[in-house]
């Protein structure tokens, strides 16, 4: 492999990461289709069967859906915020009683989640340095790509990670992520009965559809980033 290769390579990975990042980024505006979701995977009639279950906070069952959507909203503005507002995340329930939405265990697990965006945020915003940078260095020197070699490369990497999510499975995939990011002495998994978050999220399902628009966002991103790049590289002197 050619020194210009391994350059461009880089280059790209930067980019692919960079695409994923930012529809990532995308999702948080719109709470990650929390909405949509919330509809599709029926989230109600799960949050009507575990809700009265719970051990430790009762009524959440009777709010309404704007009430859940809110109260997801406001996990994702905290997490986003360096975990700031997540003791302060409450519901008032049929009878007139404000409760926490989160136990501390909860808000453990949702403040490393927000330690994590904050190193992901950062790391998005290197690749895309990276990426752009590096296309602009190379685009002008007009070093060429050589898409067969570039495109093995990057399609044995997804291929790579999508034969690990068929062979091992999703769920597997996303508890194996938890147990490698995640400090060994706090809760990751809590069970709908003893979690509102959890039964809210309707976890894992939701982390599987919000992944799969992350996705694909990212790729259709990182179509048009290759779009562009193709055009700047074969541009006329």
């Amino acid at each position: 492999m050619k020194l210009t290769d391994g350059m461009w390579g880089v280059v790209l990975l930067a980019g692919l990461l960079a695409s994923l990042a930012t529809g990532w980024m995308l999702h948080k505006p719109v709470d990650y289709g929390y909405g949509f979701w919330y509809d599709q995977m029926e989230i109600d009639q799960h949050i009507e069967r575990y809700g009265p279950k719970n051990r430790y906070i009762r009524g959440f069952n009777h709010l309404t859906r704007d009430d859940h959507l809110a109260l997801f909203g406001g996990i994702v503005d905290a997490v986003h915020s360096q975990g700031q507002g997540l003791r302060e995340l409450e519901f008032t329930d049929r009878y007139g009683r404000t409760k926490p939405l989160l136990r501390e265990p909860e808000v453990v697990h949702l403040q490393d989640v927000a330690n994590l965006i904050d190193v992901l945020s950062v790391a998005g915003a290197i690749s895309l340095l990276v990426a752009a940078v590096g296309s602009f260095v190379l685009a002008r020197r007009r070093i060429a790509i050589r898409w067969k070699q570039q495109g093995l490369l990057l399609g044995g990497l997804l291929g790579g990670l999508g034969l690990v999510l068929v062979v091992a499975g999703p769920t597997a995939v996303f508890y194996q992520l938890h147990v490698w990011i995640f400090p060994d002495d706090h809760q990751w998994f809590f069970y709908y009965q003893e979690s509102l978050m959890s039964t809210m999220m309707k976890a894992p399902d939701l982390f599987g559809g919000i992944g799969a628009t992350i996705g694909v966002v990212g790729i259709l991103l990182f179509s048009l980033y290759l779009l562009l790049i193709g055009r700047l590289v074969n541009r006329p002197q």
